[in-house]
């Protein structure tokens, strides 16, 4: 019976810090983007910019109008030429590469880049969702 009771106290206790911890957190912000790029691609920034916005308390939610922002968003292969030190003695090789065209609601164009040379498609997509978030953040500081 002890035990129980010992059990009881713990589950109540430990609830009680769980829903403080929870009424104290900053809520998180909504940002409603159309992204104009394949489905896969689409889904790769969206996935991305949504596991990257949660450090900012961002929450990216994927639209078709009442947007704030348009990304029209591709991958693309390039190819790189090699290092003659490194492996293989030269040549070239394949990377990936990423662009993104970012604009606000009524069709401004905020900003633009293309992150390049990595390894994967996932990889230029991970860092074009840094570098939005990043930009947008400073856009609303100003």
């Amino acid at each position: 019976m002890k035990a129980l009771s010992f059990g009881l106290l713990i589950i109540l206790c430990t609830s009680m810090f769980a829903q403080n911890a929870s009424s104290d957190a900053t809520p998180v912000e909504a940002i409603r983007v159309k992204i104009e790029a394949t489905e896969l691609d689409r889904r790769m920034l969206i996935e991305k910019l949504n596991i990257h916005g949660q450090e900012h308390k961002l929450k990216f939610e994927l639209v078709d109008q009442d947007f704030s922002y348009r990304v029209v968003f591709a991958t693309d292969q390039e190819t790189a030429l090699s290092n003659r030190w490194g492996r293989g003695g030269g040549g070239t090789y394949n990377t990936s590469s990423a662009s993104a065209s970012v604009y606000d609601g009524q069709g401004t164009e905020l900003f633009q880049f293309k992150r390049r040379l990595r390894a994967t498609d996932s990889g230029s997509t991970n860092a074009v969702a840094k570098e939005i978030i990043k930009r947008m953040l400073k856009l609303r500081r100003s």
